[in-house]
């Protein structure tokens, strides 16, 4: 996480701490992960455990509308969070076993932090390959008249959107528990 300023290296009868200078790559690329992750996560618990269930208790017409108007909002920011949280991690990944080896993971702690690398990849896939196509048929399918053919339809996305919803948050939670305990051995 630091490295030595070069003009504070420790001399042989000081008593003194020498003082530490930040690597400034690696604050700002661990600054956008962290960031990124808390930004996913916070909207993935937000969404299982407020959003879905308060959308079951509305109205039709008051859910159609909340669907349309902040469905697609959650969408791009769920998507761009997550996108942004694997690449900056990816990058910070990168820098700190290509170019700042001070900051590598220990012999212990890589297999550890590449586990959670792992699971937040299937998080991406999930939230990618389930959520964002089906929040958008959900959307689509709102906008339509009120039939008999879209009400099955509907339900199916919104219990698919759910279960996405839940096991996307309990393996963020997981790739979140590997990556501290691996950075931290």
């Amino acid at each position: 996480m630091y490295i030595w300023a070069d003009d504070n290296k420790p001399k042989p009868n000081d008593k003194k701490r020498p003082k530490l200078a930040a690597d400034p790559v690696f604050i700002v690329l661990l600054a956008l992960h962290i960031g990124a992750v808390v930004s996913w996560m916070g909207g993935a618990v937000l969404f299982t455990s407020v959003v879905m269930p308060s959308l079951a208790k509305m109205s039709p017409p008051s859910r159609t509308e909340f669907i349309q108007s902040a469905l697609p909002r959650y969408i791009r920011f769920s998507a761009g969070s997550a996108i942004l949280a694997v690449v900056a991690g990816i990058a910070l990944f990168g820098y700190i076993t290509q170019v700042n080896t001070t900051n590598q993971p220990s012999a212990q702690g890589f297999p550890i932090v590449a586990s959670g690398a792992i699971v937040g990849l299937i998080v991406l896939i999930i939230a990618l390959g389930i959520m964002v196509p089906s929040g958008r048929k959900f959307v689509q399918l709102t906008k339509q008249p009120p039939g008999q053919d879209e009400m099955p339809k509907i339900a199916s996305l919104q219990k698919r959107m759910g279960m996405a919803s839940r096991v996307g948050v309990a393996l963020l939670g997981i790739a979140l528990i590997l990556m501290v305990i691996g950075a931290s051995v």
